[in-house]
């Protein structure tokens, strides 16, 4: 009888500690994916952004080939600028991605 219940503590220290190991090393898909989303629109924006003004002009976005960017460029500029800043891009990306 003590062997037995020796066994099962065993059994659930060493199972407890691989559920720990295992869920550590691969975290949650949803966290990571908006984040890789995010970050290589980021690099996309910067590539495109040729005058270095920290905003995207039509003619920037087209020349990037950004075609969503463009047929939504209207919608995503909120201050009506005729300029796309990278916060006003990612906020729309946030939501998407949350949804």
């Amino acid at each position: 009888m003590q062997f037995i219940l020796a066994c099962m503590a065993v059994g659930t220290v060493f199972g407890a500690g691989l559920a720990i190991a295992t869920e550590a090393n691969n975290p949650p898909v949803q966290e990571t994916k908006p984040l890789r989303y995010l970050a290589k629109f980021d690099e996309r924006f910067k590539a495109a952004d040729k005058d270095g003004d920290g905003a995207l002009s039509r003619p920037e976005a087209q020349s990037a080939q950004m075609d969503r960017v463009l047929t939504h460029f209207g919608k995503l500029d909120q201050n009506g600028d005729g300029k796309l800043t990278r916060e006003e891009v990612r906020a729309l990306l946030r939501s998407r991605l949350a949804s």
